[in-house]
């Protein structure tokens, strides 16, 4: 108790600290300077701001380095929040009373609240104002940097340098039946990361370029490797030390009584049957077939190791834990079981919401209503807070985002984490990384790829100063070892084959069958093949007035041509599952949107998945049309020329991925000069001229048909062959498809970015 209370101390002194600097801030003058700022960022320098190092001597070095970054990005979240809220009401209230505590004035401020406004803890307002932006995310960020004198491989972490002894007898070990399950279900990339994981390094750096199955891969051998240790074990819980003592070995059939009792499952009817969803695949989450369902008892084990999971924003990680219910892990004799979790913070997914912190409060709850329960609980069992931390206690792997690890029901926490399990690792602020490692941890497993979409930074100047840069990237500079995955089973070979050259020194190799498993009839024209960039040499792009972003209307009109004839062609595609248009820009997303209600009078989200780059993350579909909007003679292209947008953007297809643009405005950069430049080889660039209705006639599509083959009879599995067709009837009754992706980004904290990123050129 003592810890903790130390621990509280130490953060509420932090807390102090930042709440003085940014109330001391002029918040007028702070609007009038940020545009200025922004304009005279210049060559980087600026007073009393240090560019990010691979390396720190010392902590002093490492605060002095971040901290003023940190309040720079702080400032940017401010006037952005001005910006975004459009606030145009004022609102009368009244100092009911005012107290003073520690150089604050703190007044109780009574006011009129409409019905759903709230003000909630770490919003900053004004007074007789509404809210301006919350900063949640940021203070936990700031409490996640001033702990890093107290985390036990703070070395590590400024040195980038791992000087634990060297893998082999310091290795954990795997039991026989668990290992060859294991050799048999990965490839060698996979293995090696998996052996890397079973090192005592307190750091291990995993780079994937998609989704595999190692996640699992190295977090279950792990996990049950724990199981069987017998020694006491020292961590790190919230800055102090903390010591658990483990029970003794059990032989295996006791193993076996214990593995009922905690899964009845297995013998017998998952009580939670009726709760978990059998389906609503809605193109984010598969949960067709998932009949592994979570642990609803307490295990028996003397001691189980404790795995905390993180990712940046909601939307990843519920997709981490469907993949775990739909998996289950396997213990040491190869068997399949589910063990205890919990899913926390806000805006769970619906195939998920069995496992959510709130929903299993309110199963608990509703389980106290009995006369004997009550009495068996009092009040305390009563009270939702213990009910949370009674939940959080007993679960074996917690999953949280970035920012939520750094909320209050964390501190209350008796004991630590043993492993803590970062995914998404190259798309946060190494702050923010920060976060979940102050509660208490053995070994951090970051997983992640710094070639993919960067973290977001708001701040123009602390961008500039290296703050976007994740802890990931700078370990990676520094030269410390990372394992890459390098077999991908996603795309098409000729989706990957320039990624691959461009972006991973030709390391991505191609599964077994992973070309069979992607060819589409469409693959029979050529303008509809596995890759294609389309040249709209006479578009032009726009800025709406007072936005920073963009839009192509020429390219719009484009896409919406061959969304129509891909769909009137092949209608399996008129589904949010299959097919995505995707942009930079935010603004050039709102126009699809608007557009294709305007053409086709349905809302687009009922047929077709349109976002940004960012919101596409992690997330994939058969066929992807990718619209870049830049379209200049004499002006550069934004942070469209951010290599790692442009990855994530071309890779986004399993089957197709239709690019269009300018050709002489992207050759501009390095990168989308070598694209044009490999399609040129591959004979898929095609220039694109209007009438853009001429371009889909069907003369000109028979002009594009593949070598060997024909224009479709009679296309089995129900593909359409009138090339008249409309894609509706009367172009205004939508037939119902599955429900469109949510993409989740962001709870209330700042995490995440559904709007195509920060600071648009």
């Amino acid at each position: 108790m003592a810890i903790v209370d130390k621990k509280s101390l130490e953060e509420e002194a932090c807390i102090l600290r930042f709440c003085k600097i940014v109330l001391g801030w002029d918040y007028v003058q702070l609007l009038k300077e940020s545009k200025k700022n922004s304009r005279n960022i210049g060559d980087g320098s600026a007073p009393g701001l240090r560019k990010v190092k691979d390396t720190y001597t010392d902590i002093d070095d490492y605060l002095a380095t971040f901290e003023p970054l940190l309040f720079e990005e702080v400032k940017a979240q401010i006037v952005q929040g001005r910006d975004e809220e459009e606030v145009s009401e004022w609102k009368f209230a009244i100092v009911r009373e005012c107290s003073e505590t520690d150089g604050f004035s703190i007044p109780v401020v009574g006011y009129k609240a409409e019905e759903g406004e709230s003000i909630s803890q770490n919003d900053l307002l004004l007074l007789s104002k509404t809210k301006i932006c919350s900063l949640s995310t940021i203070v936990r960020e700031y409490i996640g940097l001033q702990s890093i004198g107290s985390l036990p491989f703070k070395d590590l972490i400024l040195t980038a340098t791992d000087s634990s002894p060297s893998p082999g007898e310091q290795s954990w070990k795997i039991p026989r039946p668990l290992m060859e399950f294991i050799e048999t279900n990965h490839n060698e990339s996979q293995l090696a990361a998996i052996h890397a994981s079973l090192s005592r390094k307190a750091f291990v750096l995993i780079q994937e370029q998609e989704k595999h199955r190692l996640f699992l891969g190295f977090l279950v051998p792990f996990c049950m490797q724990l199981q069987q240790e017998c020694t006491p074990v020292s961590f790190s819980c919230r800055g102090g030390l903390s010591e658990i003592k483990r029970g003794p070995y059990l032989p295996l059939q006791e193993k076996y009584v214990m593995w009922g009792q905690a899964s009845p499952w297995l013998t017998g009817i998952n009580p939670r049957d009726e709760i978990v969803p059998k389906d609503g695949d809605d193109g984010v989450f598969p949960t067709t077939g998932n009949e592994l369902k979570p642990e609803i008892v307490t295990s028996s084990r003397k001691y189980r190791v404790r795995v905390l999971v993180c990712a940046p924003s909601n939307s990843a990680l519920d997709e981490i834990v469907l993949r775990l219910l739909n998996t289950g892990v396997r213990d040491e004799n190869d068997h399949a079981y589910n063990p205890k979790i919990v899913r926390i913070g806000l805006k769970p997914h619906h195939s998920v919401r069995a496992v959510s912190m709130d929903y299993l409060v309110e199963q608990k709850l509703s389980s106290m209503n009995s006369t004997s329960d009550k009495q068996k609980h009092g009040a305390a069992g009563r009270d939702r807070d213990s009910v949370r931390s009674s939940i959080l206690s007993e679960a074996a792997i917690v999953f949280s985002t970035l920012s939520f690890s750094g909320s209050s029901l964390f501190s209350k926490l008796n004991s630590g984490f043993d492993v803590v399990i970062i995914d998404e690792a190259a798309q946060a602020v190494e702050p923010a990384t920060l976060v979940p490692l102050a509660n208490g941890c053995k070994q951090v497993f970051l997983v992640g790829d710094p070639v993919q979409l960067p973290a977001t930074v708001i701040s123009p100047i602390a961008e500039k100063f290296g703050y976007g840069m994740s802890l990931f990237k700078r370990f990676q500079r520094a030269g410390y070892p990372v394992q890459m995955l390098k077999t991908q089973y996603r795309m098409h070979p000729e989706i990957r084959s320039f990624p691959s050259k461009e972006f991973y020194d030709e390391a991505l190799e191609d599964g077994p069958d992973v070309k069979d498993q992607t060819v589409r009839l469409w693959h029979d024209y050529r303008c509809f093949g596995p890759f294609c960039f389309f040249d709209i040499h006479e578009g032009k792009e726009s800025q709406p007035s007072g936005s920073g972003s963009w839009v192509n209307v020429d390219e719009v009109e484009f896409v919406l041509l061959m969304y129509h004839k891909l769909v009137t062609r092949y209608p399996e595609l008129k589904s949010s599952s299959r097919l995505a248009i995707i942009s930079p820009y935010r603004h050039q997303v709102k126009l699809f949107r608007e557009r294709f209600q305007d053409t086709f009078g349905v809302e687009s989200d009922k047929v077709v998945d349109i976002n940004t780059v960012d919101g596409f993350q992690g997330r994939e579909k058969d066929v992807a049309i990718f619209s870049c909007v830049r379209a200049s003679k004499d002006k550069g292209i934004g942070f469209v020329a951010d290599f790692r947008r442009m990855n994530v953007g071309i890779t986004r297809a399993r089957a197709s991925v239709l690019v269009v643009g300018s050709a002489s405005t992207l050759k501009k950069d390095e990168h989308w000069n070598n694209l044009l430049e490999s399609a040129e080889k591959r004979n898929c660039l095609l220039k694109v001229s209007k009438p853009y209705t001429a371009f889909f006639s069907d003369e000109n599509l028979k002009s594009m048909v593949a070598k060997d083959q024909s224009m479709p009879e009679d296309a089995e599995g129900g593909m359409a062959v009138d090339n008249n067709a409309p894609i509706y009837s009367n172009l205004g009754d939508a037939e119902q498809g599955q429900a469109a992706d949510e993409n989740e980004y962001g709870d209330g904290d700042g995490d995440g970015d559904d709007d195509g990123g920060y600071g648009e050129d």
